[in-house]
């Protein structure tokens, strides 16, 4: 995992983030590949409790993650608000089949 970025576990609510790694091993990266967090994606963190527990936005999309979850996930500042509807970086790069790129345009 890349050490560019803070985890999301440290950031605070309404908060507008970009994913810059995600670790944790292969099936974590797929659990939450297959939510939409991936590298480069934008998200915003809509509720974070005391215990660590958040929700998360990606698009129009919203899941709980917990403590543990959140720490594995680094992200950068955006400043491209809501901007949730990125397409995979590069021709090919996406490791899901079928891709679901076309889904965000």
């Amino acid at each position: 995992m890349s050490l560019n970025g803070l985890p999301l576990a440290l950031t605070s609510t309404g908060e507008w983030v970009e994913v810059t790694a995600v670790g944790g091993g292969r099936a974590m990266e797929k659990r939450l590949g297959d939510l939409g967090v991936i590298a480069g994606r934008v998200l915003q963190v809509v509720q974070k409790d005391g215990g660590g527990q958040m929700v998360v936005a990606v698009g129009e999309t919203r899941f709980a993650l917990g403590q543990g979850m959140a720490q594995k996930i680094l992200v950068a500042p955006s400043q491209d608000k809501g901007n949730a509807r990125d397409e995979c970086q590069a021709e090919g790069s996406c490791r899901r089949r079928p891709c679901r790129r076309r889904w965000f345009r």
